[in-house]
């Protein structure tokens, strides 16, 4: 049986994104005439048909809910800011997302607020897992075998739940990066660590994972891994504890967007420039901390992309029955320097319309 041709198809066949292929179809005046005759011509040629899902959206709005632990500000701000762009991007196709941010201090208050939205009247559910995945993994199945929702997960994984689809960074390729790097900058005579926000967490399981590899494989001293469960203040204290542990400590990977609070302690001990430092992703501080030389090198996650991408696909899903061969989509880590930084501040700030996978 020939597979069916997708809007997805069309824009993967062009180079272009899938919201502008609908608005070539749709005749929205954002479009020019030279790229929507390109699309409606190439749509015929491959024998695309108009979804009759996608057309009966306009007339049945489908709500997506996307529930977010209250984390990291600076990542989970970029990942919202994604969320956003992909709702006005999807505004002209009656589909509408809600955000919901729940304390992660603990689990209860997540799950109880799962089990509120499962209630509401949304069509799929957005989850950025907390610490404790395994307890809200068990939730989500439950909720997969009870009702109509369809679950995705951005950022890290609810693994065995049923989910549709996961967007990530590619932590395994991340650590191994991370490591070849602090190869290059540190004396691989002295130990390096790794600091991370907690085990629990699948995708920081998978960086720890890169990480040891590439530690082996790069000859570094790697002498283990230090949660600080992305609070402010373990983060702050857990910086005297490494050094008072570790003396003539060459490397530290931080495996985690919370790199800020431990850094500028580290300032204050007298330890900025004496230790190899790779973050994680690019934000304000840290863009200041490596133009000071406190972080050498960070390994950018794009958590705007992942967020933007999560609703874009649920929409695909829902639209056009887009199918996935792989249900863990993974996001390429760049490495950011002190002479690229500039690029990717303007990235940040300016993502274009079409940069979609």
């Amino acid at each position: 049986m020939q597979k069916k041709v997708t809007i997805y198809d069309v824009a993967k066949q062009l180079g272009i994104s899938t919201a502008t292929v609908n608005r070539a179809m749709n005749d929205k005046a954002s479009v020019s005439e030279k790229t929507r005759k390109l699309v409606m011509e190439t749509a015929q040629e491959m024998g695309y048909r108009p979804s009759k899902t996608a057309a009966s959206l306009k007339r049945n709005p489908k709500r997506i809910a996307v529930l977010l632990p209250d984390t990291v500000y600076g990542y989970l701000a970029e990942v919202e800011r994604g969320i956003r762009r992909a709702s006005d991007d999807l505004a002209d196709y009656s589909v509408y997302c809600e955000m919901f941010k729940v304390t992660a201090e603990e689990t209860r208050p997540f799950i109880d607020k799962l089990y509120e939205l499962a209630e509401q009247e949304f069509d799929g559910i957005i989850i950025l897992p907390p610490s404790n995945e395994s307890e809200v993994s068990g939730v989500v199945k439950e909720l997969r075998e009870k009702t109509d929702l369809i679950f995705a997960t951005v950022t890290s994984d609810l693994e065995g739940s049923d989910r549709l689809f996961s967007i990530q960074n590619n932590g395994r390729m991340a650590g191994k990066m991370a490591a070849e790097l602090l190869g290059m900058l540190a004396d691989r005579e002295k130990p390096v660590v790794m600091v991370t926000g907690q085990l629990t967490s699948q995708v920081h399981r998978n960086t720890m994972e890169g990480f040891r590899e590439g530690s082996e494989s790069f000859g570094l001293k790697f002498s283990g891994v230090y949660e600080h469960h992305d609070n402010l203040r373990e983060a702050y204290d857990l910086a005297k504890v490494l050094v008072d542990q570790y003396p003539d400590l060459g490397g530290i990977y931080f495996g985690t967007a919370n790199s800020v609070a431990f850094c500028k302690r580290l300032q204050e001990l007298g330890y900025a420039g004496k230790i190899s430092i790779v973050a994680s992703d690019v934000f304000p501080d840290i863009a200041a901390l490596m133009r000071e030389r406190v972080i050498k090198a960070t390994i950018f996650q794009n958590p705007f992309l992942q967020g933007r991408l999560a609703v874009r696909y649920l929409y695909e899903y829902m639209a056009e029955g887009r199918q996935f061969e792989n249900d863990v989509i993974l996001l390429d880590p760049q490495i950011v320097l002190r002479s690229n930084l500039p690029l990717y501040s303007d990235i940040l700030e300016q993502m274009k319309d079409d940069y979609i996978l």
